[in-house]
């Protein structure tokens, strides 16, 4: 079963980008006292999260 991503978290390299991280969450949904993160927020590449379509949080 996937994780679910909260604000700090880090996620996977890709391109020639480094180990990014999340800097933008939910406002109103916390995961373990962090922000939940949704599909289209930030990471700090320039890039946003990209996730499942079917699972609707915040």
């Amino acid at each position: 079963m996937p994780t679910a991503a909260r604000l700090s978290d880090k996620g996977t390299r890709h391109d020639d980008y480094y180990e990014t991280v999340i800097i933008a969450g939910s406002p109103t949904v916390f995961i373990d006292g962090l922000p939940a993160a949704r599909t289209g927020d930030a990471v700090d590449c320039g890039g946003v999260v990209i996730g499942s379509g079917t699972v609707n949080i915040g």
